[in-house]
C-alpha cells in the first residue's frame, strides 16, 4: 500500500471513530508536518501538503458524516 490509500483509510477509521466535526482539524498539523519535512522543491512541497492534508480533511468528514447517519437511522 502506498501513502495515497493509507492516509485516506486511517483518516475514514479517525472519522468513524471519534465522530466529532472538530477532528477535521487534524489535517492542519498534518500538513505542517508533510510541508516541514519533505526535500521536494518548494512549490511542489506544498502543493503535495495541501493535497494530502485536502485528501485527510475530506475522508476524515465522510468518516464522521457516515458515523453520524448510521446513529440516526
Amino acid at each position: 500500500m502506498t501513502v495515497w490509500t493509507l492516509i485516506p483509510l486511517a483518516g475514514f477509521a479517525l472519522g468513524l471513530a471519534v465522530a466529532r466535526w472538530w477532528i477535521v482539524v487534524v489535517a492542519v498539523p498534518f500538513g505542517a508536518y508533510v510541508l516541514t519535512t519533505n526535500e521536494l522543491e518548494a512549490g511542489v512541497g506544498a502543493w503535495v501538503a495541501l493535497v494530502l492534508s485536502t485528501l485527510l480533511a475530506c475522508t476524515i468528514a465522510c468518516g464522521v458524516a457516515l458515523r453520524r447517519l448510521r446513529r440516526r437511522a
